[in-house]
């Protein structure tokens, strides 16, 4: 998995339900700083965040997870 390419599909999805990233990141229960980190590739997301994350985005976990 390229974690630029997860990193950018979470953010579109971000943006289409009109999220900002403090809002996302209240939703799942994590930092700003993380959905910016996860955002630009420079860290990848646990399972669970990633569970988390699409259940807000209304998209399935493979959605993020496909090359």
């Amino acid at each position: 998995m390229d974690p630029k390419k997860l990193g950018k599909k979470i953010k579109v999805a971000r943006v289409e339900h009109d999220l900002n990233q403090s809002e996302l990141a209240e939703k799942i229960g994590a930092k700003q700083k993380s959905i910016s980190r996860y955002e630009n590739g420079l860290s990848v997301p646990s399972i669970e965040t990633l569970v988390k994350i699409s259940k807000v985005l209304k998209k399935s976990a493979g959605y993020f997870l496909d090359e």
